[in-house]
C-alpha cells in the first residue's frame, strides 16, 4: 500500500509523530512532503484549474510532485498542527490549491482513502 504523508511544518514534533504512527499502522511505503518548504507557494484565486485545466495554474510545475504522489497513493494523510485556531498557513495555502480537486464535480481522489490530523498542544 502506498502512503503519502502531507505534513504542515517543517519540524518533527507531536503532529509529525502521530502521522507516523498511523502510517505504521497502516503499514506501507510512505512518501513524505513538509509544508511549506516542498510546497509554499499561494492560491493567487485565479480559476484556471477551474474553468480550465490543472495545467494552467501558475504553480503547475512547483506543485506537480504532491500531485503526482497523492495521485500514486491509496492513503493520503494530511497532517497540521494547530496554528491560531486553524491549520498551518502552509497546509491552507496547499489546500487552496487542491479546490478543484474537492469539488464535488471534480473528485479526482475519490478513490482515496484519507486521514486528517490536527493537534493542538494545550497552553
Amino acid at each position: 500500500m502506498k502512503i503519502v504523508i502531507i505534513n504542515g511544518q517543517n519540524h518533527k514534533g507531536s503532529t509529525y509523530h502521530i502521522a507516523h504512527m498511523l502510517a505504521g499502522k497502516i503499514n506501507g511505503d510512505i512518501k513524505e512532503f513538509f509544508l511549506p518548504r516542498d510546497f509554499g507557494e499561494f492560491c493567487v484565486g485565479c480559476t484556471k484549474c477551474f474553468m480550465e485545466s490543472e495545467k494552467k495554474c501558475p504553480h503547475y510545475e512547483k506543485i506537480k510532485p504532491l500531485t503526482a504522489a497523492m495521485d500514486e497513493a491509496d492513503v493520503i494523510i494530511l497532517a497540521s498542527p494547530v496554528y491560531v485556531y486553524h491549520v498551518t498557513g502552509a497546509m491552507k495555502a496547499f489546500l487552496d490549491h487542491y479546490g478543484y480537486r474537492w469539488m464535488l464535480q471534480n473528485l479526482c481522489l475519490k478513490s482515496k482513502e484519507y486521514a486528517y490530523l490536527q493537534l493542538q498542544a494545550q497552553v
